[in-house]
């Protein structure tokens, strides 16, 4: 009898395992098989990297390098449904500016081995972002950037790392619930709060937003503005849906990284093209007299 109720134990135990497992990759749709980089990016072809996370889970990427004495490093995390290969499309075209540009995925998409969890993201976030410094080298300007949930994980791995120049989110929800399937929100295996990781940041933080998407509920990026820890700068456009225009929106960004080089945050923003707002920017706000900030960087990440 004793064994009987192990064992059902171990199968009711094995079936609440597997939800989660169909749960979350209901939930991030990863796309996975080979990539062949050259269908997304144009004329200058990245490297095919591999990092390998604390457990030794192999991850592949891929990287630009930055011109010779450049120190700044964009890191470009991809959203639901897609993979380092449509990372690569829209981060191409972040290039221009000596910059270099490294596109960070996840396990369960494209090539990668595994199933992805939001535990298991952010530690491959954080390999990503160990391989990113070790090719930056001394000195080096780290910005997170990410489109839609890569946003999120770009909030939480700067948050994770403690010294990001700056972080670049577009399309990027405030909480999980507000963004998911609405079939799906009330069994969410796992719960994204970007507003306590954008509380949690000092770095710069750039929010960027259409006015008319239909997945991300626009009044995000004025919720994550509201909130920032640090310098902030809200854009909304008109008539982008969720998609971003990486075409408009890329160069502009690494204009903004340059004036943010500047010392000058977002004060020193690039003009906008027609059909653009600034709906905020301001400097770091005050903080109380007498209150302590902890350090970046002193977060955990939870084991999958």
């Amino acid at each position: 009898m004793r064994i009987l109720r192990h064992r059902a134990a171990a199968l009711a135990l094995l079936a609440l395992l597997q939800g989660c497992a169909l749960a979350r990759d209901a939930l991030y749709r990863p796309r996975s098989g080979p990539i062949d980089i050259a269908r997304f990016t144009a004329a200058v072809r990245p490297e095919e990297i591999r990092v390998a996370t604390a457990g030794g889970t192999p991850l592949q990427g891929f990287y630009w390098a930055g011109a010779p004495g450049d120190r700044d490093l964009i890191l470009f995390f991809h959203g639901r449904h897609a993979h380092q290969g449509i990372a690569a499309k829209y981060a191409q075209y972040l290039l221009g500016a000596g910059d270099a540009v490294m596109v960070a995925s996840y396990r369960g998409f494209g090539p990668n081995p595994g199933h992805p969890s939001r535990a298991r993201m952010l530690q491959d976030a954080a390999a990503f972002t160990r391989e990113a410094r070790a090719r930056c080298g001394e000195g080096c300007r780290l910005w997170f950037a990410g489109h839609s949930l890569g946003g999120a994980v770009a909030l939480e791995a700067a948050r994770a790392d403690g010294h990001a120049a700056g972080v670049v989110t577009i399309s990027t929800f405030a909480r999980l619930r507000d963004a998911a399937p609405p079939l799906l929100r009330p069994f969410l295996p796992d719960r994204w709060d970007n507003l306590a990781a954008a509380r949690g940041i000092t770095a710069p933080l750039l929010a960027i937003q259409g006015e008319v998407d239909k997945v991300v509920p626009p009044r995000s990026a004025d919720q994550l503005a509201a909130v920032a820890g640090g310098p902030v700068a809200e854009i909304r456009i008109a008539g982008m849906g969720h998609a971003p225009n990486m075409a408009a929106i890329g160069p502009w960004v690494r204009d903004a990284i340059a004036g943010a080089d500047r010392g000058s945050g977002w004060q020193d923003l690039p003009a906008t093209p027609p059909g653009w707002t600034v709906v905020a920017a301001r400097p770091a706000p005050p903080r109380p007299t007498g209150q302590i900030t902890p350090p970046q960087g002193s977060s955990r990440l939870a084991s999958p």
